[in-house]
């Protein structure tokens, strides 16, 4: 496998030469902050075809469900009714 290590410090001072290795080489790079890995960085599929924002849209619109009216349930003194 193509994977390199990188710590969190080394990114910050080498950004430009990790991201060209990521990018031109094909590398994943394993980006690591106290011996833990946090992020891993692959090359983006260029080749594959984009979809638009409205193809997006469309396709998943009606997925996410309604939001009832919450003003309704809104508990502030400002709508409280005078006593």
């Amino acid at each position: 496998m193509n994977t390199f290590t990188v710590t969190a410090t080394d990114l910050r001072k080498n950004a430009a030469d990790i991201l060209n290795r990521v990018y031109y080489e094909k590398k994943i790079a394993l980006i690591e902050r106290a011996g833990k890995v946090i992020v891993r960085m692959h090359p983006s599929n260029t080749d594959a075809p984009h979809e638009s924002f409205l193809d997006v849209w469309n396709r998943s619109a009606g997925s996410m469900p309604d939001f009832p009216d919450v003003k309704k349930f809104r508990r502030d003194k400002r709508h409280w009714p005078a006593i």
